[in-house]
């Protein structure tokens, strides 16, 4: 049988899971859809990168990780770069929330190469990070790490970069 992506995107996670005998440990990421998410075109397929290389380790909390990347980037509403909105959470956003309504923390997300102007840096590439982007301000998800859930995140606050995305290109 032949794939597209798309099929991909909407079936691979269980081939993925079926052929590293990982099924209990994907389970509850079916449990967070669908995700509700705004992407931009430039995060989208960043997040597939991110994607495609944890699959490429292999190793149960990195394809856990992709299963997690592969339902939001499945569930997302994805819009052109320069339509993300203020307030919504992207790839170079400064982003303030809390874990189960414990103390804010304040972190600046990057894809690849972290901003060195600032020592609270996150990388999407994390549970963290895949979480929070898309999300808007108020918006809730579960936080998952490599094996359990291990609370809820809730956005506080974005503080949208100066245009740092609107020289990128989709």
């Amino acid at each position: 049988m032949r794939y597209t992506s798309q099929d991909r995107l909407r079936t691979g996670a269980g081939l993925v899971a079926h052929y590293h005998n990982h099924l209990p440990a994907f389970r509850d990421i079916a449990a967070l859809r669908p995700i509700r998410a705004r992407l931009g075109t430039y995060d989208y397929w960043q997040l597939n990168e991110h994607r495609r290389r944890f699959q490429d380790i292999g190793t149960a909390p990195f394809l856990r990780l992709a299963q997690l990347i592969r339902a939001k980037m499945a569930d997302a509403e994805v819009i052109t770069t320069p339509e993300v909105v203020p307030g919504v959470v992207t790839g170079a956003s400064r982003v303030s929330f809390t874990i189960e309504g414990g103390r804010p923390q304040t972190r600046t997300l990057y894809h690849w190469s972290y901003p060195e102007h600032d020592r609270s840096r996150l990388a999407v590439g994390t549970y963290l990070g895949v979480t929070l982007i898309g999300l808007r301000v108020g918006q809730g998800m579960h936080l998952l790490d490599s094996e359990d859930v291990l609370g809820t995140v809730r956005v506080l606050e974005v503080q949208d970069p100066a245009d740092a995305c609107a020289g990128l290109s989709d």
